[in-house]
Formats: structure tokens, sequence, C-alpha cells
């Protein structure tokens, strides 16, 4: 695949929050792009979040390790490593929370000549110190033919 030719894509977001003893499953579907530059991966999408507007995400992702940026109504930069814990921040309206994430599982499957994908990726999450619960993400990324 010719680096950094954007592939435009259909990313299908599931995650799956365990809090408190309740699970609460969260769906997204969104049109995007994907690009291969040097060894990452970037995978570009809006979402269209209820009530807030809209939210400028971008994946980064590599062979260890993933990046989520977001920007717009809601703010967020968090890195994800296998087995180590990592901070970040997520701000929205009502201000800026620091955020830590212990990443339980990472993986990225590429298909299609890297043009279409599958990460899948688990971790902790504290807001400001405090246990947020349990994040199982599944974002799935295909070629749009």
């Amino acid at each position: 695949m010719e680096p950094s030719a954007k592939t435009p894509v259909n990313v299908e977001m599931v995650t799956k929050i365990t809090q408190d003893g309740e699970k609460d499953e969260i769906r997204l579907s969104a049109k995007g792009s994907l690009v291969h530059k040097n060894e990452w991966v970037y995978v570009l999408f809006t979402e269209k979040l209820e009530e807030m507007g809209e939210v400028n995400t971008t994946l980064k992702i590599g062979d260890s390790e993933m990046l989520i940026l977001r920007s717009g109504s809601v703010s967020m930069r968090q890195v994800y490593i296998y087995g180590q814990m990592t901070e970040g921040t997520y701000e929205m309206p009502f201000g800026k929370m620091a955020t830590e994430v212990q990443t339980h599982h990472l993986a990225a499957l590429w298909e299609d000549n890297g043009r279409s994908g599958r990460i899948q990726f688990g971790y902790d999450l504290k807001l400001q110190g405090e246990e947020a619960g349990r994040y199982d993400i599944t974002i799935a990324i295909e070629e749009e033919k």
C-alpha cells in the first residue's frame, strides 16, 4: 500500500464498560479514513455525540502501543501500552480531568493489504485518581467499497 495514501473506511466501535458490578455497552458507527505512515497506522473519523456535538478522533496504532486523540466538544489524549500504566487527560465543557489507564490487552490485526482491520484493547480507568471501571473496546475498520 502506498505510504500516506488515504483509504476511505467504515469504523464500527463497541465499548463494553464494567463499573461497580454494572455492565454497559456503547456502539458507534462512523465513516473515516485510514493512512499508513512509517510504522504507524492512523484511523481518523468524526463521532457525533448526542447533546454535545462532533468530536474528531484520531487513532495512532503501532505494534505495541496506541494513542487516541479526540478534539471538539470533548478533548482527550491517552496512550495505551500493553502491561503499563499511562497518564492522559479528558476534557469536557465543565472541566479537565487527569486519567490513568492500566492496559490489559492490545492487539491490532490487519488484512486486505492493511486497508481493513480489527483493534481490540482493554484497560482499567482512573479519573482524578478514582476507579472508573474496566473498559473493553473492539474497533472494526472496513475499507469502503
